[in-house]
């Protein structure tokens, strides 16, 4: 049963997406415009079908069915200034789509099902960077299927939960010996995950709403094979345990008229568990450290409703850097990083788009690095947009 609903995902995710190749920075906390152009503080707020994913408590404001089909396009530039030079990252749009539908089946019950990419990475280098030791390619593509309900408890308190169903695939590349050589070690594995989501929302009056989400990690047993060029002939079999962080979060929301909303969110993701990773193998096993730190993403922002349907957003989100330099690796290259969000939308009788725009900058000077290769000052320059459309039926 847990393989033919990883098979019916991909088969719907490919259905929903037209066929399109996606890729991603490793965590993806955006998953919807409505919330991204807020700045992502939307928790406490959960009002559409995209509830399912940020606080499945939320569905129980929806009277009526939705569905909702949304694309994630986004760039990330990374630039590498380093003793040995100043080297930029081989960045491209990469397409993410996102897929949510709602169904109430009671006055106090709701159904949901999302289909979206909560984690991933895509990051590639030229092979001749100093750095190589470290990471060439380093690739994760991650689908999530969401299935999960809320249900109203009282008029002013909601409950929800549910479980996802994951499937990661990780292809790593780096190299053996400092640059220039061509050597290379791969690794290529995928696995299945189940993790477990439960939230609330309390709305005591019209004017106040919080929000909390709790969503546990999901662990995986990449198995695959690995690659030693030019040192071992051929492929041989290979495995990584690997798992993707449990994340809490708490939303608050004002709404000081029918014109206005403003939120702010804080969102704690548990990287701690995460530590040295050991990929097995008969020629013996490679380590990749980790060791990160835990961090926080602090999100703020308002929307503007207008007359005949119109909506305006704006917001900020300040995310932690999780990575520290002793175990810094430029092909994840985390920082202290600020996001810019603005967002743009209209609802008709029973149909709404909407359209948001993101800005992301950091400037981290890292010293310390494994065998110092990778010492050096990074900047990062993201740009995001992202646009759905959803039907009330």
């Amino acid at each position: 049963m847990f393989k033919r609903m990883i098979k019916l995902s991909w088969a719907l995710i490919w259905l929903g997406s037209m066929n399109i190749v996606f890729a991603n920075g490793f965590y993806i906390p955006v998953q919807a415009p409505e919330a991204t152009g807020r700045g992502n503080a939307w928790l406490a707020t959960a009002d559409t079908a995209a509830a399912v994913y940020y606080n499945a408590a939320g569905l129980t404001q929806m009277a009526e069915s939705e569905i909702s089909l949304g694309i994630y396009s986004v760039r990330l530039g990374i630039e590498a200034d380093t003793p040995f030079g100043t080297f930029e990252n081989n960045a491209s749009w990469a397409l993410i789509p996102q897929i949510y539908a709602a169904l109430p089946i009671s006055e106090k019950t709701v159904l949901g099902f999302g289909l979206n990419t909560p984690f991933g990475l895509a990051t590639e280098w030229d092979d001749q960077v100093p750095f190589r030791q470290l990471a060439i390619e380093t690739k994760l593509d991650y689908l999530t299927g969401w299935f999960v309900a809320g249900h109203k408890v009282t008029d002013t308190l909601s409950i929800g939960g549910g479980f996802g169903v994951h499937r990661a695939d990780a292809n790593l590349r780096q190299g053996i010996s400092f640059a220039p050589a061509t050597d290379s070690f791969r690794f290529e594995g995928d696995d299945e995950a189940l993790s477990w989501t439960l939230s609330a929302r309390w709305e005591p009056c019209k004017e106040h709403a919080v929000g909390l989400v709790y969503r546990s990690k999901a662990d995986f047993n990449l198995e695959g094979k690995a690659r030693t060029v030019p040192y071992i002939p051929g492929s041989e079999k290979a495995s990584l345990d690997f798992l993707t962080p449990a994340t809490a979060a708490i939303g608050y929301a004002y709404r000081p008229d029918e014109n206005w909303v403003f939120e702010a969110n804080l969102e704690w993701v548990n990287w701690d568990e995460l530590n040295d990773l050991k990929i097995s193998k008969a020629s013996g096993p490679a380590i990749l450290p980790f060791r990160w730190n835990s961090n926080m993403i602090y999100s703020l922002g308002a929307t503007r409703f207008l007359e005949n349907g119109w909506n305006l957003s704006g917001g900020y989100n300040y995310i932690e850097n999780s990575q520290p330099n002793s175990t810094f690796n430029p092909g994840i290259s985390d920082a202290d990083r600020h996001w810019l969000n603005v967002g743009i939308g209209r609802k008709y009788e029973s149909v709404e788009w909407n359209f948001a725009y993101q800005y992301a900058f950091s400037d981290r000077v890292v010293e310390g690095s494994p065998f110092g290769i990778a010492d050096g000052k990074y900047k990062s320059r993201f740009q995001g947009l992202m646009m759905n459309c959803r039907w009330s039926f």
